[in-house]
């Protein structure tokens, strides 16, 4: 028999668990128990953040939660009579479209990279971009993580539960290869953010570099002092051709070196 219950309806569990265990829900982000031979009770949060409570034995299954998610998984179950199959059962639909799931995500994130790499200005907007996926793989990561130690315990006690417990194994790890390539994301976007700035830096520093011998020629010659400048004829075309003669020369020089 299988029963859906409301989240608020928990306390219709105390028909088949004693008041300690009830009261370890609230204490617990995840719990399991062995009440006795294939017999089980569990608790643990979906990835809407929903709670999700179950017990299991050989004649029920009773699910009590919120989430609209696991009301549809819970109504897919086929298996007749046997509450424990029926958690089997239910495990396995919870897991049937993670893989899928997970994939959209890799797609997400090889998408963000082609167009954070190829894009030849890179701004705030990237950034911004890696955190909202970074915080959703940061939820998935969350979810697995308890449901590999639920289902570690589960199979501990029941060896037919290894199937779904390597499942959530693999899920787990998909979910780390997921962060990590996408920190290798994160690591290329902020060394093109890294080189635009250097290379914004390096007009400064050619510009400053022209500009500061101009600068000391306007100083020597804005001295008040009577140089023989003064009294020549060519003096103010001397210094005229000098300072393009400098602008010129260093341009040609930092184009040499390749520095802009």
């Amino acid at each position: 028999m299988i029963k859906i219950l409301e989240e608020k309806d928990v306390s219709t569990l105390k028909e088949y668990v004693n008041d300690d265990i009830i009261r370890r829900l609230d204490d617990s982000r995840s719990f399991f128990t062995v009440l006795s031979e294939r017999t089980y009770f569990l608790t643990f949060y979906w990835m809407d953040g929903k709670k999700v409570t179950i017990f299991a034995d050989k004649n029920h299954l009773l699910i009590a939660s919120d989430s609209t998610a696991i009301c549809e998984f819970a109504q897919n179950i086929d298996t007749p009579f046997d509450g424990v199959l029926q958690l089997h059962e239910f495990l396995l639909e919870m897991t049937a479209s993670d893989v899928h799931k997970l994939e959209s995500l890799e797609n997400l994130i090889i998408s963000l990279e082609d167009k954070l790499l190829m894009d030849s200005t890179p701004g705030k907007d990237g950034i911004s971009d890696i955190v909202k996926v970074r915080k959703d793989l940061i939820k998935v990561k969350r979810y697995y993580e308890q449901m590999e130690f639920l289902t570690d315990a589960l199979c501990a006690v029941d060896s037919s539960f290894a199937y779904i417990d390597k499942k959530f194994d693999r899920l787990l790890e998909f979910t780390f290869h997921l962060q990590t390539y996408l920190e290798s994301v994160r690591e290329a976007y902020q060394s093109q953010i890294d080189i635009e700035q250097n290379n914004i830096m390096k007009v400064f520093t050619v510009v400053t570099s022209i500009f500061l011998p101009l600068s000391l020629i306007a100083a020597w010659y804005g001295m008040n002092f009577s140089l023989p400048e003064y009294q020549w004829s060519y003096g103010y075309p001397f210094v005229v051709s000098l300072s393009l003669g400098l602008v010129v020369g260093l341009l040609i020089f930092f184009r040499k070196k390749k520095w802009f």
